[in-house]
């Protein structure tokens, strides 16, 4: 009798502490699944930004303006 009483708690101090441990832990991999799905958006959203060409330089694109030679001789 005495040692189904022991075994029986000793399993429940092993179910109780396990439960706690799985808790934090499944916490933990939650915030590092969210952390990386961030990660994972913003690398997929440069990869698209760079194949549109968003990230070129200014002296890159062709520009629309023509030279103007009266620019900046303006009468008074």
């Amino acid at each position: 009798m005495l040692f189904s009483i022991t075994t029986g708690l000793i399993v429940l101090v092993v179910v109780v502490a396990f439960l706690f441990i799985a808790r934090r832990v499944f916490r933990l991999a939650l915030k590092l699944a969210f952390v990386g799905v961030i990660v994972f958006l913003l690398i997929v959203g440069a990869a698209v930004g760079w194949w549109r060409g968003w990230f070129g330089s200014a002296s890159s694109t062709p520009s629309t303006q023509h030279s103007n030679s009266n620019r900046g001789n303006r009468a008074r």
